[in-house]
């Protein structure tokens, strides 16, 4: 015997949205809750509080980094050391936390106020048809000098976080309802 599966991600959204007796929106936006949850909590600290990089300004305004390698002697007064704050990375997941409705515990006094504002999270659609972006802008290469290896794993972990939970929930409901 061959049995053929295929498994959507909206059906099994729709699915469980049917088995709990609510709208489909209200399963996305917790599938992005778990999401957000995971990303953070493998959303890496930064190991030390001066970075190897310097930052400048070119006439036109534009930001560019260089390497203490590619510095001789002395820094010149345009140059500034980038300072890497130990819990940037994770405050930045606030935005989306809020935009999210999760409480988030407040900012680290050490990390900008600019952390905050760096991810959202919007929901499109109605309650029976509906998705949600997250956005973080961060990523891990090394100000553009190496491979971003993070964020993929950052998002992978996401999307299995949110993905056992619903199967979880869907297991469990079933489950519910075949005792009746």
């Amino acid at each position: 015997m061959r049995l053929d599966i295929k498994i959507d991600a909206e059906s099994m959204l729709q699915v469980l949205a049917d088995l709990k007796g609510i709208k489909v929106s209200k399963v996305v936006r917790n599938a992005a809750r778990d999401f957000a949850f995971a990303a953070q909590k493998y959303t890496p600290l930064a190991d030390k509080s001066k970075s190897e990089y310097y930052r400048y300004y070119d006439k036109a305004g534009n930001r560019h980094y260089l390497h203490e390698s590619q510095i001789k002697g002395k820094p010149s007064k345009g140059l500034k050391r980038v300072r890497i704050y130990k819990g940037w990375s994770k405050a930045s997941w606030i935005g989306v936390f809020r935009a999210l409705g999760i409480s988030a515990k407040g900012r680290p006094s050490s990390v900008p106020a600019k952390a905050e504002q760096i991810s959202n999270a919007i929901t499109r659609g109605g309650a029976e048809s509906a998705s949600t972006t997250l956005t973080d802008y961060i990523h891990f290469d090394q100000f553009g000098r190496g491979m971003d290896n993070t964020s993929q794993k950052i998002v992978e972990e996401g999307f299995k976080r949110a993905s056992e939970n619903i199967t979880k929930e869907i297991r469990r409901m079933l489950l519910k309802g075949g005792d009746k």
